[in-house]
């Protein structure tokens, strides 16, 4: 059993109390009877003064406004050391969508791939619970980040490629080349980007953002174009592909690459397009509604809020009625107390009157 809480309650509470009674004993002085104070008989007639019946009643509410008080800060002492709970309930859902960017980090692209970096930031702006990858491929493919759907750590790191990329930064790019004077193998990299998926047994929606030049250099690949489409379409990927501007004017390498992404369901696009990244979004809501939905979690927490809130209360209460009892007794502003007279006093009988 927690000890600490009861504790910390029945601490609140003592002080409490003891601050309760001293400013009910301070209160209590404030309205003691003067030592010279003089005793007069048959006062009925006083005491049916206005002013009399107006200070009674200031004294009357006075009272009732510090046993309030007190009693509101004791109640919310007693609710504290009862340790009031309540019960939070969460529920998370994920996306069954899983995305690898797939970016060409030839030397060819390099100019182009701090604009691709950058068109994929705002892609991934755009995504909500959908698992996201990097790879970077020429010769051979590497993986700068894993699936995930922290997208903060993905904005960073596609903050980081681009500033490579921008300064020409060969060794960010290392690992994608093997020495075998082969580049751009794009068929190759889309296959190395295909296998990035992990969960294969599961329903997940899974595409493929493809940027490149679509310009292979050196030996041939390990897959072709057409083979890297089926191997694609054979796990149910969807390939999207961003071409390089350059490709405008090279027909027949646009037509391959626009034939190998929409042959899978995706689409084709070249980089720098208007509509570019909205239609590679759309492409992507359409793969899969599916949500993983996990069990509720209860959480039982602490709730002392209103108890603190009736002894902040009723301490308040106890000091405003103490103020206010210091100010009519004229404590807080002696100028205003009259002066006493020097001396006893002493009342005649009626019988000395006018003698």
């Amino acid at each position: 059993m927690d000890l600490k809480w009861p504790v910390l309650g029945l601490i609140v509470l003592v002080i409490t109390v003891v601050a309760a009674a001293a400013i009910v004993v301070l209160a209590a002085r404030v309205h003691r009877r003067p030592t010279d104070a003089v005793f007069v008989a048959h006062t009925a007639r006083l005491k049916r003064l206005p002013r009399f019946r107006e200070l009674a009643a200031q004294q009357r509410w006075l009272s009732w406004w510090q046993t309030a008080a007190i009693v509101l800060a004791v109640v919310g002492c007693i609710w504290l050391i009862a340790r009031p709970q309540t019960t939070d309930i969460t529920q998370n859902r994920y996306s069954t969508r899983d995305i690898v960017l797939c970016l060409d980090a030839s030397t060819s692209m390099f100019d182009e791939d701090t604009q691709v970096t950058q068109a994929y930031s705002e892609l991934v702006s755009g995504l909500n619970g959908e698992r996201v990858s990097l790879v970077l491929w020429s010769d051979a493919a590497v993986t700068v980040f894993p699936l995930t759907d922290d997208y903060g750590w993905v904005q960073d790191e596609l903050a980081r490629a681009g500033r490579a990329f921008a300064l020409g930064d060969q060794e960010y790019v290392a690992g994608t080349y093997l020495g075998k004077e082969r580049a751009s193998l794009i068929s190759d990299g889309i296959v190395s980007c295909v296998k990035r998926f992990d969960l294969t047994n599961s329903e997940r929606g899974r595409a493929v953002i493809v940027a490149s030049d679509n310009d292979p250099q050196g030996g041939p690949p390990v897959y072709s174009l057409p083979e890297a489409t089926e191997f694609a379409k054979e796990r149910d990927v969807r390939l999207y592909g961003i071409g390089s501007a350059d490709l405008s004017f090279q027909e027949d390498k646009r037509a391959t690459f626009d034939k190998a992404m929409t042959e899978t369901g995706g689409t084709f696009s070249l980089l720098g397009d208007s509509n570019s990244i909205d239609s590679i979004l759309a492409g992507i809501d359409r793969l899969s509604e599916d949500e993983v939905v996990e069990p509720p979690k209860y959480q039982i927490r602490d709730a002392p809020g209103w108890p603190i809130v009736l002894i902040v209360v009723g301490v308040l209460m106890l000091a405003a009625g103490w103020v206010y009892a210091l100010v009519r007794s004229g404590r807080l502003n002696p100028g205003s107390r009259p002066t006493p007279q020097a001396g006893p006093q002493q009342i005649r009988p009626p019988s000395e009157v006018g003698r």
